[in-house]
């Protein structure tokens, strides 16, 4: 099973952001070739809410207009207009679960006009099953990679015993 490096539960606070909701937040850039500076907000797409005590905190996903090929991968795509309306989008925009992160609900890249995380729409019920069909395939690999860890970590203990003489 995954799990997160810190312990984490699935937060329960109504007033922040919920699964299928679209935040604006200034999503950290990797092209180097970009321009210094803050990033731009941008819309990200909540794939999970968690808590840690009082924390909360919400993995989102990189949002953008682009369509390239680049960061392909665990999508979810709004295109329709009344997708895009509920969703509060001006244009299609894919959502790239590839590309995400655990911030925090009072982190500085959600600063804008609103006090914490700006919430411009939320996904219409076919792309939030969309959502959680990215979810499970995210989880999935996750559980996968931790077992091949975990084989591999026996398989090294068994080898040390070995070379021991230990059989």
């Amino acid at each position: 099973m995954y799990h997160h490096p810190q312990p984490f539960s699935a937060a329960e606070d109504h007033t922040s952001p919920q699964l299928g909701d679209v935040v604006l937040f200034r999503f950290p850039l990797n092209d180097k070739s970009a321009e210094p500076g803050v990033p731009k907000r941008r819309p990200c797409l909540v794939l999970n809410t968690l808590s840690n005590g009082d924390d909360r905190f919400v993995e989102i996903a990189y949002g953008t207009s682009a369509d390239t090929r680049a960061n392909r991968g665990y999508e979810v795509i709004v295109k329709h207009p009344t997708s895009r309306e509920e969703a509060g989008l001006s244009k299609p925009t894919r959502f790239v679960g590839a590309r995400r992160i655990i911030v925090h609900v009072n982190h500085s890249g959600f600063e804008g006009q609103a006090d914490g995380p700006e919430i411009i729409g939320k996904l219409d019920a076919p792309l939030l099953e969309r959502l959680n069909a990215v979810r499970a395939r995210i989880q999935a690999e996750a559980e996968i990679v931790a077992h091949d860890r975990e084989e591999r970590r026996a398989e090294l203990v068994r080898w040390e015993h070995e070379a021991r003489g230990f059989r």
